[in-house]
């Protein structure tokens, strides 16, 4: 009989609270445990989860028998967790980015290679309905080679940012809400990569100085020295093609539209989004295809904003039309999903991946893929927009 996972999950905070039940509710999962450092909220987040063996310090959950981790710490902690983790035997689940710098890259690598143990990165953006339904378009062959992709994040702080940031980072949260977009880019970057199974291999990057004086990107206050709000870059890559990917945290979109949005133009189809429009064309044809990604067009789903249903928070959603739920477990029925139909895929992906089931995308290699060309173009925009090789990793 297959063993069943123990997973604890690192972080209680409010992203954490949108996977623990999904953990919970595998059928694959024997247990959920919590490593918060926040006693108030480890308490609390134990409470409104009937957790019942929880931590104070990774040292006292290395003791423990829980086999797995699932990562939802601030972003620029992952890396070290994440290799920690491995190093002392679990399987890692961790929320995005990989890390912010090369070398923590080369190290989660090489070290989930030599242990064996499954590296999963929960990047949204893959089971996308956008993405997957022109990686499918990629796959059949009907987009023929890919030419040119536009991958795009399009995030104001004044949704959401500045809210969690201020809530996590204590009194000195603006050093860390200015975070490099390109840092945080995995998001845009897969919506073509992941199609393509490419990577990129030079950038040219323009990073843009923040205009506005609420102190949150200023480099005197910052950790990372950066003033740059918006940063848009041009990639080559190792299929010969060209990708634009943009991260703007200072921009005029609405919070209720889909902040992640791709375009993907091949030698014979090309697959194009907009806000509220999504359309496919061949050099004979042209449909409209909106309703394919509509996250929320499924009306089965019980799940949708829709109709009235009030979610755990701002996260949660339903599915689209391109989802396939069969490799779902009947146990998720019902529960939450989010982040364009994506928690519930990915949380199944990991567990299946962890007891040897069936392999996972978002593997150490494909997440590698994702994370170092928004390291390297962050490095482009502070240098004058030069334009640099990226390593490779396939």
């Amino acid at each position: 009989m297959t063993k069943r996972l123990k997973v604890a999950v690192i972080g209680g905070g409010q992203f954490a609270s949108s996977f623990i039940h999904l953990f919970q509710a595998h059928p694959m999962v024997e247990e959920v445990g919590l490593v918060e450092l926040n006693e108030e909220r480890r308490i609390a987040t134990s409470l409104q989860f009937s957790i019942e063996k929880s931590f104070s310090s990774l040292a006292a959950l290395w003791s423990s028998d829980f086999d797995a981790v699932a990562i939802f710490t601030p972003r620029w902690t992952h890396a070290a967790i994440a290799l920690e983790a491995l190093k002392n035997g679990r399987h890692v689940y961790t929320a995005v980015p990989m890390g912010i710098t090369i070398d923590e890259v080369s190290d989660l690598v090489r070290t989930a290679q030599a242990t064996k143990l499954t590296y999963f990165m929960a990047e949204t953006s893959y089971y996308y309905p956008a993405v997957m339904y022109a990686r499918n378009k990629f796959k059949s062959g009907e987009m023929g080679s890919f030419v040119y992709g536009e991958g795009e994040y399009l995030h104001d702080m004044s949704h959401g940012f500045v809210d969690a940031f201020a809530a996590n980072g204590g009194d000195a949260w603006k050093a860390s809400a200015s975070f490099p977009p390109m840092l945080y880019s995995t998001h845009s970057v897969s919506t073509i990569l992941s199609v393509t199974g490419a990577q990129a291999t030079s950038v040219t990057c323009l990073g843009m100085k923040d205009q506005v004086s609420d102190g949150i990107f200023d480099s005197s206050v910052s950790m990372w020295q950066n003033d740059q709000s918006n940063q848009i870059a041009l990639f080559r890559t190792s299929d010969g093609g060209v990708m634009r990917i943009a991260e703007l945290r200072r921009v005029g979109t609405a919070p209720l539209e889909p902040t992640v949005r791709m375009s993907i133009f091949g030698s014979e189809g090309s697959f194009e989004q907009q806000v509220g429009y999504a359309s496919w064309a061949t050099k004979e044809s042209f449909s409209i295809v909106t309703d394919e990604i509509n996250t929320f067009s499924d009306v089965e789903n019980p799940y949708s904003l829709n109709d009235g249903y009030t979610p755990m928070n701002k996260w949660d959603g339903g599915f689209a039309r391109t989802h396939d739920r069969s490799q779902l477990p009947e146990s998720f029925t019902g529960l939450s999903n989010g982040h364009g139909g994506s928690h519930q895929y990915m949380v199944d992906d990991f567990v299946m991946d962890a007891i040897g089931e069936r392999k996972a995308p978002m593997n150490v290699i494909d997440a590698a893929r994702f994370t170092t060309p928004g390291i390297i173009a962050h490095q482009s925009a502070t240098n004058g927009g030069i334009t640099l090789d990226i390593p490779s990793w396939i």
